[in-house]
Formats: structure tokens, sequence, C-alpha cells
């Protein structure tokens, strides 16, 4: 396993010409790189680390990280710079956000469809997503929309939520490492709780829903887990279990996760919202959630290995 200082790792079908590129855009640095294969030929998405000379200047990251978005969205490759990967290999601490990050949806959207109100309340949801309205505020206004729903609903919600791509080789991985894993998340611990059992993940926070009669009030109780909270339950985290900031990832894919993603010395954005890819320092498109394990340096062959 892999952790050089400075890296460029590719994700997706590279052409000669994305190549071409790429290295004359690293000459213009005065950069020399070796190109290492994490994923064999015949895979079906190709990720391929480039490691750095030297890593970029604090002056010269921020014009880096906005071109090589750029190669992304144009050549539908990952370009993910990093100045230094995590090592599994060591304690560390990951946490993830759940919506739209370990499961193919969002649960209050969910909740809503079985109300009767899909679309009004997806709506919302996707404006604070995109970082367009206060978190607390409209997380407040949705769930006031689902009182009197039948707190049964929620496990047919349940079954029928998609987990993401990669979740369970990522987890399998993780676990194997003994890495402290925490779920991170603006949805409810009713959903947060069955994830934690399935993958094994270590702790859960995550908004309560209150519940009374068998019917949600449209009230939650407790702290709104929003974006100041995740990034303070990092940090908390991190100190609990004594681990280094150098040793953290963070996984999320909306305006609610920034704080903690650029907190975490990973911080991956998973098929994120445009604000996010824009302010994120690892955004990820090409892959599911076993990308994370690719930026911390493993190789497909490493990971099978684990997984046998």
């Amino acid at each position: 396993m892999s952790s050089s200082s400075a890296s460029i790792t590719l994700i997706g079908a590279a052409s000669a010409m994305n190549v071409s590129a790429l290295t004359a855009f690293l000459q213009d640095y005065d950069l020399t790189f070796t190109r290492r294969p994490l994923t064999k030929p015949e895979e079906k998405i190709c990720v391929e680390r480039w490691n750095l000379s030297q890593a970029f200047t604090a002056e010269q990251e921020v014009n880096v990280r906005q071109t090589l978005l750029q190669f992304s969205d144009r050549d539908g490759v990952d370009y993910v710079y990093q100045q230094k990967s995590v090592d599994l290999q060591q304690p560390g601490l990951a946490v993830f956000d759940m919506d739209s990050t370990l499961i193919k949806a969002e649960v209050i959207d969910e909740l809503a469809v079985e109300a009767g109100i899909g679309e009004q309340i997806a709506a919302i949801t996707a404006s604070a997503m995109r970082g367009e309205l206060d978190f607390n505020a409209s997380f407040t206004q949705r769930l006031s929309l689902l009182a009197g729903l039948s707190s049964e609903r929620m496990d047919a919600v349940f079954d029928r939520i998609n987990y993401m791509d990669g979740i369970e080789k990522m987890m399998k991985v993780l676990n194997h490492f003994q890495w402290h894993t925490a779920i991170l998340s603006g949805g409810f611990t009713f959903f947060a709780q069955k994830i934690q059992e399935r993958f094994g993940f270590s702790e859960v926070h995550a908004n309560v829903l209150e519940i009374k009669e068998g019917k949600l009030t449209g009230k939650h109780l407790g702290e709104i887990v929003n974006a100041q909270r995740k990034k303070q339950l990092l940090l908390d985290i991190m100190a609990q279990q004594k681990i280094t900031a150098e040793q953290t990832v963070a996984c999320g894919d909306g305006a609610n996760d920034l704080l903690m993603l650029n907190t975490a010395k990973l911080g991956v954005a998973l098929h994120a919202k445009p604000l996010v890819r824009q302010n994120a320092p690892h955004p990820v498109n090409q892959l599911g959630l076993e990308s994370v394990l690719y930026l911390a340096g493993m190789t497909s062959q490493e990971i099978t290995e684990i997984l046998l």
C-alpha cells in the first residue's frame, strides 16, 4: 500500500489526450511524476495514481484544484489532488454523511412520499443541499409537514432504499484495519442505526424523530445535526479516540457536509452538488464509496485480498 506525499489520482478512462493535457499542466509547474495503476486493465473503472515530485504551494493550490475540476468536467475523469494520503494501516477515523452518500436516497424525501407530499418536500431538500437555504430552518419546515405520518411506514421506506455502490467493500476494509467509523447525518437515527448494524459502523449521530401514539409529531428531539454539529462531532470523536487530524476521512455530498469535508485530512465529496464540488478538497464522481480506498493509496488487488 502506497501513501505518497503529493499525488493526483485519476479515476476513469483517461485518453491519450487527457494524459497529454495533464502532463503539460504539471510541466508548467516544473513538476515531474511517476504513474502507478491502482486497478487492473480489465476492470470497469480505471484508477491510476500520479505521484508528484513535490506538492503545490498553498498559493498554487486554489488554481490547481479549479483547473483539475475543469479537466474532470470536460473529460468525465476524476482528477483528485492530494498533498498526502491517510495511512489505512494506522489508527484512524472515518465519518460519513448518510443521505445520498451511504444510501441512494434522502430519507426525509422518502418519508414525504409516504405522506403524499413527496414533490413538495423534495424541492426544499434539493435547495437546502445546494446551500440555498438555512439547513436548520429548512429541516424544521420539512419535518413539520410530516406530522401525523404513521411510524410504521418507516420500515417500508427503509426496505426500498438502495445502498451506495461500494459501501460493503469500503466498510469491510475499514473494519479490517480497525478504523473508527461514524455516521454523522442530518437524517434520522431510525435509518442510520439500521445501516450501522448492517455494515459495522462504530457509532451514529443523527436527528431523533419525536413519535407519539405511533405517529410522527413533526418535531425532533435534541440538537439538529447540521454542518456545524457535524464538524464538532468529527473533532470530538478525534479527541475521544486519540486520533490525529492526519488520519481522518470525511465523506458527504451536500452543503451541510462542507465544514467536515474541509476539516478532515481526506474530505471526499461524493457525487456532490455543484457548490460542494467547487469547495470541497477531493471531489469524486466516477466511482462509489470504494473511491475512499483508492484515495488512501490502496490497489484493487490489496482490496480483493482483504475481501476474500
